[in-house]
């Protein structure tokens, strides 16, 4: 019951990031709005959840360890960074969701993360992950910032405050990516040591076809 019931949830997964970033830029430019971390992140959820989702439909081809748990980390970077220090109600559901931008906010701010983390404490199997995984993991978040901060050196536009160089200096932003990125690289040392600490999780047995024909 296991296989059909993580096929379904990753399907739902992958379906809310969709759902989400759909309603967050129909309004504006999908390719516009492909500046913010959020929208990227989602993106990685979508397509890495519905590889996912085939993969455990057919027992075969699963995304990689490193891929999988990085984007269960970019997701729940997301999520508490939104929550933490972008929005003025953090964790909650607003009682506006009539309205199709905030309730596709509120799929990629709060909804696809806790899907994405429920999703690897439940279904993925355990004790894979390795130590330098949370320092490997930085790669993308680095790489987001420096194509931030080149652009907004071009337009003179940063996609977050936290990152603004006009506002905070050069001096005030790179603390600023001392403490996110020490508090990214902490976030994922503690994916890491929940993963080593839960239980394996091997294949589900399948009856062999003569077996099944015997019976």
């Amino acid at each position: 019951m296991r296989r059909p019931a993580a096929t379904l949830f990753r399907i739902a997964v992958a379906l809310a990031a969709a759902v989400g970033i759909y309603l967050s830029t129909k309004d504006g430019s999908f390719t516009g709005s492909l500046v913010y971390f959020t929208i990227q992140s989602n993106v990685v959820v979508a397509v890495v959840f519905a590889w996912a989702a085939v993969a455990t439909a057919c027992g075969a081809g699963h995304p990689p360890t490193w891929l999988k748990g990085g984007t269960t980390l970019y997701i729940a970077i997301t999520g508490l960074v939104y929550n933490l220090v972008l929005a003025g109600q953090p964790f909650q559901m607003t009682a506006a969701l009539s309205d199709t931008w905030e309730l596709g906010n509120q799929l990629v701010h709060l909804v696809t993360p806790i899907a994405a983390a429920v999703d690897w404490l439940l279904f993925d199997e355990h004790r894979r992950f390795r130590w330098a995984n949370a320092l490997h993991w930085l790669a993308y978040p680095f790489g987001y910032l420096a194509f931030a901060l080149i652009r907004g050196a071009l337009l003179d536009r940063y996609p977050y405050p936290f990152l603004d160089v006009n506002a905070l200096g050069y001096g005030g932003m790179a603390l600023n990516v001392v403490i996110y990125g020490g508090a990214f690289w902490l976030l994922g040392l503690a994916m890491v040591a929940v993963d080593r600490a839960l239980p394996r999780r091997t294949p589900e047995p399948t009856t062999p076809t003569s077996q099944r024909i015997a019976a």
